[in-house]
C-alpha cells in the first residue's frame, strides 16, 4: 500500500510537470506575439507621423513620392 502510495504521487508530480512546463511554454509564446505585435503598432505609429497624412491633399503626387521615400530611408527600409 505505501509503494501504490508513493507510485501515484510520482505519477501526480509528473504529470503536474509537464502540465506546468507546457504551459509556461504557450505563455512564452503569447508573450513574444504581444511584443512583436507592440513594436509593429510603434513602427505604424511613427510611419503614419512621417507620412503625414492630414496634409495630403495639399501636395502634389511628386511632393508625396518624396515623403514616403524618405520615410522609408528614415526607418529603414530599403
Amino acid at each position: 500500500m505505501k509503494n501504490l502510495k508513493k507510485f501515484l504521487i510520482c505519477i501526480i508530480i509528473i504529470f503536474s510537470s509537464i502540465g506546468i512546463y507546457k504551459i509556461s511554454g504557450k505563455v512564452n509564446i503569447l508573450r513574444t506575439e504581444s511584443h512583436k505585435n507592440k513594436a509593429i503598432n510603434d513602427y505604424a505609429k511613427k510611419l503614419k507621423g512621417c507620412f503625414d497624412l492630414e496634409n495630403k491633399n495639399q501636395r502634389r503626387i511628386n511632393e508625396s513620392l518624396d515623403l514616403i521615400e524618405y520615410c522609408m530611408n528614415e526607418f529603414g527600409i530599403d
